[in-house]
């Protein structure tokens, strides 16, 4: 997910996560995803991604450049190959 947690997007948010099937991981790309970035005081805000649910890769950066979300990617499905090799 990319932006901040805005109200209105709270709901879809954690509607979309719900429906995913298992295994599932969630990638937060962005400063404003994960901390709310220049809307952090924002009356609109629910707070950061992993407030609603859990992430696995955090991609920093406002905008975060390319080759880091790449890198996030790579970590993701490193991630989720773990997971199903656990299984």
């Amino acid at each position: 997910m990319t932006g901040p947690v805005t109200t209105k997007l709270k709901e879809k948010v954690l509607r979309v996560y719900e429906q995913t099937p298992d295994p599932k991981l969630v990638m937060c790309v962005g400063a404003c995803g994960s901390t709310g970035g220049v809307f952090s005081e924002s009356y609109n805000l629910h707070g950061p991604l992993d407030a609603i649910v859990p992430v696995a890769v955090y991609v920093p950066g406002c905008p975060p450049r390319p080759e880091a979300i790449i890198y996030g990617v790579a970590q993701a499905l490193a991630k989720l190959e773990a997971l199903q090799s656990a299984s």
